[in-house]
């Protein structure tokens, strides 16, 4: 039986999925997650930078409820 892969969406999220969802440069994410500007753990592999999928969902979680409240 060959393997499959679950479909489940992995732990850490790349830069690249965090810029496509704020609709900017991968690297301004990069700078933001060193700021401290957006809360989130982060770690890094090398040169990569993974971002933590609970982290990043609360982090929009809050600034929908900031822009609601707004």
């Amino acid at each position: 039986m060959p393997y499959s892969k679950p479909d489940i969406a992995p732990e850490w999220m790349k830069v690249n999925e965090v810029a496509a969802v704020l609709d900017v440069d991968p690297r301004t994410v990069i700078r933001m997650v060193k700021r401290g500007e957006l809360n989130v753990r982060a770690i890094e592999f090398g040169k990569a930078i993974r971002i933590h999928r609970g982290d990043w969902q609360n982090e929009l979680d809050r600034r929908a409820a900031a822009l609601v409240g707004a």
